[in-house]
């Protein structure tokens, strides 16, 4: 199996890259990630250090680019993640002005969790499930530069529990071999993110499928039980716009129904969840939840639509 170190990292999603490695559809691929943090406080970085080198430090590392030979503008891009392997430490920067209650009395603090068989341990009193995602993975945009931090319909900062072990990712291509790459992994985060995961280094372990001339327009992605389709804008009400426009489109195609019969069929079963908060100075994410069972087996064929 094909390994791809943690040392190739990218902060932007761009096309012309250079390429860290390339692979073939269907090959199967292990990509060392680097904690949002750059490993700092792994090396002993102390808060106050961090704070010190923070404003001129690039964040959010991802590891890549992973060109796809054959692949093409139009086609779509599988991803499945089939491990996420945690590093034994993960961390929390506590840095006032940041997050939902960033504004309040926050003392700068350094929180480190160990990562133990029976869950994730803090201060070796407060013991937490372990809940490994993968916050950030994308493609190259058609055009500019985007950065890691942020999330869009290429992928990037997503922040969404549900990427994790078993999902399927499924990307629009824009650019020439794709140029995936991934990172930002955490040891447990909540929906919503109103502060932040625990940021860990990881091995995550995917396998990449072309999907010739597949012609999606947008990321979505489905887990064992469930399709989602992120909606990504400005304010919640825009974000949930999109993100049900999105559902009800994929509706329409998979079932063969019109648009007021799908937007019937997400009124009685889409759920809506929330993604990035807009807590960071980024859009705000959420995903539109539809059950695999609403579909009547309907999954299958929705890959390939």
């Amino acid at each position: 199996m094909r390994r791809l170190t943690r040392e190739h990292v990218i902060y932007a999603f761009a096309r012309g890259q250079a390429p860290a490695i390339t692979i073939e559809s269907g090959d199967d691929i292990v990509v060392e990630t680097l904690d949002s943090y750059n490993g700092c406080f792994n090396e002993g970085c102390t808060i106050e250090e961090y704070l010190r080198v923070r404003p001129n430090m690039s964040l959010n590392p991802a590891t890549g680019p992973v060109a796809i030979r054959d692949l093409q503008p139009g086609d779509g891009l599988n991803v499945t993640i089939t491990d996420i392997r945690l590093a034994d430490k993960g961390y929390v920067a506590v840095v006032p002005g940041i997050g939902v209650l960033g504004d309040g009395p926050l003392i700068p603090h350094v929180a480190r969790f160990d990562v133990r068989p029976d869950g994730l341990w803090y201060a070796d009193r407060i013991r937490l499930p372990l809940r490994p995602n993968l916050g950030t993975i994308g493609v190259a945009p058609s055009t500019g530069t985007i950065s890691t931090l942020a999330p869009g319909y290429h992928g990037g900062n997503l922040d969404c529990n549900d990427i994790t072990t078993g999902t399927v990712i499924h990307f629009p291509v824009y650019v020439e071999a794709g140029l995936l790459a991934l990172g930002d992994v955490h040891a447990s985060m909540g929906f919503g993110e109103v502060y932040s995961g625990v940021n860990i280094n990881a091995d995550v372990t995917v396998r990449v499928e072309r999907v010739p001339g597949a012609g999606w327009e947008r990321i979505w992605f489905e887990t064992e039980t469930n399709l989602m389709i992120p909606g990504i804008a400005a304010t919640v009400e825009d974000a949930i716009r999109e993100a049900v426009a999105g559902m009800t489109s994929l509706l329409q195609h998979t079932l063969d129904v019109s648009f007021t019969e799908a937007v019937a069929l997400t009124g009685a079963a889409c759920d809506i969840r929330s993604g990035q908060t807009s807590q960071f100075g980024v859009d705000v994410s959420v995903y539109a939840v539809m059950p695999k069972a609403v579909l009547e087996g309907s999954g299958a064929a929705a890959r390939n639509a």
